[in-house]
Parts: C-alpha cells; structure tokens; sequence
C-alpha cells in the first residue's frame, strides 16, 4: 500500500530508494514530500517496484550514469523508458575512474570529497538536470549506479537550494553504505572500504567546496548559468 509519508521506500529490487521530503530547513519549513526520490540503479526493477513508483506519482528518471555504464542494460533501460520519461545525463561527463584515480585515492593522496569536485563543477549536466527538474509536474527520480556520489551530490544541491542545514545534509550522504549492505560486507580496514562507506567528511567536503568557491547554493547554480525562475521553480518543488 502506498502512503504519502514515507522516507524509505520499501522497493524489493531497487536499493538505496528514499525520499528528500521531511527535512527541517534554516528558515523554519520542511521537505515537501513526494517531489524528489533517490536511489540506486534501477537496472533489476521489476513490476512491483515500477508499479509502486508510478502510484507514487513518478513521472521522470534521471540516470547520472555514463553511456558505457547503462550500454550493457538496454532492455531494463527501455522497460523504464516505456514508464517514465528517461533522461541519461552523465554528471561524471564522458571521463571513466581511471586506475590511476582509484590509486590516489586508496594511498590517500586525495580524498573521496575532493574527487567530487569534478561533479560538482560539471556545470553543463547540472544545468540539464535542474531544468529537468524544473519543468516536471510530476515527482522527480535520480540514481547513479549505487544512489550514494553522484546521487549524493544532485541531493546535496536540491537541499542546499532549500536551505537544509549541513549537518542534515550531511547525514542524508551517509546513510547510504548502511542502506546499501556495506557496513555488514566489508570490513572497515579494506583498503577499497574508502569507496563503500559514505564517510560524512566526505560530503563536509563537497559543501564546503560550494560555499568558499562559490559562496552560496544560488551563486553556485547561476555560474553554471542555470536561470533565476528554473531555480525558483526547483526551490518551491523541494521547499515549498
């Protein structure tokens, strides 16, 4: 049964899947429910799963992933696009995780935050992501592979936009390797558990970035030449 007030959704082959309403902003108000869900890949989602997000009033997917990530799930993509409206917009742009990414950030020459700046600076996908965003009726989707980096950052401007304090932000970030069965699977000294588990200093990371470079969630969104009304309209979707 679907009900209007729910945080995590209970979906049986998608994971990760939870809702951005019912978080307190700076200025006194709360989420909207129902407008914004995010989650991990919708690669397995069956029936039930697509059934309960269109009761839920879903009307479009956003798929941050790369083209060669999604190449190989051709036929569950066309099963969401018959549903949903679909957009495929790459945060990550075309560039794939090199190994030698994937080295500095194991022998710690740069942290997880830091890697996320090439998200956050890809000013041209998150243009078409909050214009996405701006012009749908309906409630929004976004997912990456996991539902917990690039996700975690389109989750962290909508937020931040809405005047979410950090703190809640940040906590919103890191409930994600807990939900994804990470804390049970590996164990904290794997030296590839950096990637696993959402450390909240890595979203601390991320924030602060926005506010020195940029200074405030609407500076940010206007470098990337994302106009005043689709922010306002993505505002009073998120925040009322």
């Amino acid at each position: 049964m679907v009900k209007k007030y729910i945080k995590r959704y209970p979906l049986k082959d998608v994971q990760n899947a939870r809702d951005l309403g019912g978080v307190p902003t700076l200025d006194g108000n709360v989420t909207n429910w129902g407008k914004f869900i995010r989650t991990a890949t919708l690669d397995d989602a069956k029936d039930y799963d697509i059934n309960y997000l269109k009761e839920m009033g879903v009307t479009r997917v956003i798929d941050l992933r790369r083209e060669g990530e999604i190449a190989p799930h051709k036929e569950s993509i066309d099963k969401i696009k018959d549903n949903f409206d679909y957009y495929n917009v790459s945060l990550a742009g075309d560039r794939e995780f090199r190994q030698e990414d994937i080295d500095k950030i194991v022998n710690k020459e740069i942290s997880v935050g830091a890697s996320y700046r090439n998200l956050i600076d890809n000013y041209k996908a998150v243009k078409e992501i909050m214009e996405i965003f701006a012009d749908n009726d309906g409630v929004s989707l976004f997912h990456c592979q996991e539902g917990k980096d690039r996700t975690g950052i389109i989750s962290m401007i909508l937020m931040g936009v809405s005047n979410v304090a950090r703190a809640d932000i940040i906590a919103d970030y890191e409930v994600s390797s807990a939900h994804l069965g990470y804390i049970e699977r590996y164990d904290e000294e794997d030296p590839f558990s950096v990637f696993r588990i959402t450390s909240p200093y890595n979203m601390k990371e991320a924030y602060d970035y926005i506010l020195r470079k940029y200074k405030t969630f609407d500076d940010y969104l206007l470098y990337a030449k994302v106009d005043r009304e689709t922010i306002e309209k993505v505002r009073k979707k998120i925040a009322g």
